[in-house]
């Protein structure tokens, strides 16, 4: 049994189900505890023998990033739990201040987090992992390693399918993270026969986008346009701003912007809720809307896929 000892952590409290009464001065010695689907990683205990039973972590885990849920898919599926206990205490060593940790090895690629949230959901999510490649689409081509053993050490300890999971230990996570819709495009939003690509600059929560020398490196460049019409990066949509022209990024959920359509054979972005179209102006590096002309060069654009390496 793992028992994770971490006194109601921020952030943690509402995507893990910890009660609300959780808190300083709450432990009444009744020693309550509580299920959850995963924990933050940093702060447990496990019984020994159960952890090596279980394989450890995945040596194929690169420098840190995943581990957390790797180990509870792992209990839960594979016959054990995982439970919050509100009342415990843990002491834990920070690290030194301002210390920003030691150089990867040489052998570590780039995009190690990324590599082993594709190596957990390739292990353990099943048909699921679709929902993750649809939020990280550009990880599909990353090179995860060997999972073999892994995969079966799940057939020889039957463990259970992540879709049980889902329905018996994580069932109402999907009521507050509703499952992602499939994409319809993504990649680097360029213009058409150009070198210059939408780019949100970092920017989230209302910051404008901008547009930019296209860098096929992903990141600030990498959107997704989704079956229900959501033009995103992450969980930012694009809509109109405040002026009703220029674009802004902005969080959203799955029922939020629900406003662009690509015509790939026409090279054009159309925001629906005005019908007008995708613009810019490369001397001024601005997005916007503009009244549709099919004459204007500036209003066609390219969707090309960019894969993590």
């Amino acid at each position: 049994m793992a028992t994770h000892m971490k006194l109601c952590p921020k952030g943690v409290v509402t995507k893990m189900g910890m009660p609300e009464e959780c808190g300083i001065g709450a432990c009444s010695g009744n020693g309550n505890v509580n299920l959850s689907p995963a924990m933050a990683g940093g702060l447990f205990a496990i019984e020994r023998d159960f952890f090596f039973e279980l394989g450890l972590y995945d040596p194929g885990l690169q420098i840190w990033g995943g581990e957390n849920f790797e180990i509870s898919y792992k209990i839960w599926q594979c016959g054990g739990k995982l439970l919050f206990v509100p009342c415990s205490r843990v002491g834990h060593i920070y690290r030194l201040e301002g210390w920003q940790g030691n150089p990867p090895p040489i052998y570590v690629g780039s995009s190690p987090t990324l590599k082993n949230y594709v190596r957990v959901v390739e292990v353990w999510w099943d048909e699921y992992k679709d929902y993750f490649y649809a939020s990280r689409p550009e990880s599909k081509a990353l090179a995860y390693g060997d999972i073999s053993e892994l995969k079966k050490f799940r057939e020889d300890h039957n463990c259970k399918s992540f879709k049980w999971f889902m329905e018996e230990i994580a069932y109402d996570v999907t009521s507050h993270y509703p499952l992602p819709p499939r994409n319809v495009e993504w990649g680097e939003i360029r213009g058409f026969e150009t070198a210059y690509c939408i780019d949100s600059m970092g920017r989230t929560n209302g910051g404008l986008v901008e547009l930019g020398p296209c860098h096929r490196m992903g990141g600030n460049q990498l959107f997704r346009i989704n079956e229900a019409n959501q033009l995103m990066q992450y969980d930012q949509c694009l809509t109109k701003g405040p002026d009703g022209s220029k674009i802004m990024i902005t969080h959203c959920n799955l029922n939020e912007f629900k406003e662009w359509q690509y015509f790939k054979n026409l090279h054009r972005l159309t925001h629906v809720p005005s019908g007008m179209c995708l613009d810019r102006s490369e001397i001024l590096h601005q997005v916007f809307i503009s009244n549709c002309d099919s004459s204007k060069t500036t209003q066609k654009w390219e969707i090309n896929n960019i894969h993590s390496v």
